[in-house]
């Protein structure tokens, strides 16, 4: 997955907000610094965002691209699945949400109110889950 949000002759930026972190972005601007072409390579923590200056008669800036990418990659799938089983039981109360919120209107419009009470219980688990899960991000 590319991260180059501007490409142009002489300068490439590269953003992510997994580029925050000291020590991914360390390590990236010591790889990318060493390919070949690159002059400068410049890291912004707070913006999550590295510089990239080389020069363009030096090298094919296809090329380069596709170097870039790949090293970026690279380093970002060291730490893909960081919360894999965070995500696969958000993924599970998002569809407890969804079901149980069809339960509750059927059991409603039958006149069923138990079940649309255990329904609607279940909802707001489902529903105290997912916002547990991101909890850091409706806090803001």
């Amino acid at each position: 997955m590319s991260r180059i949000v501007s490409a142009t002759p002489g300068r490439i930026r590269i953003r992510d907000k997994g580029l925050r972190q000291s020590e991914r972005l360390a390590r990236l601007e010591a790889t990318l610094g060493s390919l070949q072409g690159i002059t400068e390579c410049t890291g912004n923590r707070r913006a999550g965002s590295l510089l990239l200056r080389f020069d363009p008669t030096a090298v094919d800036m296809a090329a380069l691209e596709a170097a870039i990418d790949a090293a970026v990659d690279a380093e970002f799938a060291l730490t893909v699945g960081k919360h894999p089983l965070r995500r696969k039981l958000n993924r599970y109360a998002k569809i407890g949400m969804l079901g149980s919120m069809a339960a509750t209107l059927a059991f409603a419009a039958s006149g069923n109110k138990r079940l649309h009470t255990a329904a609607g219980t279940i909802f707001v688990g489902c529903m105290g889950v997912h916002m547990y899960t991101f909890r850091h991000h409706l806090l803001r």
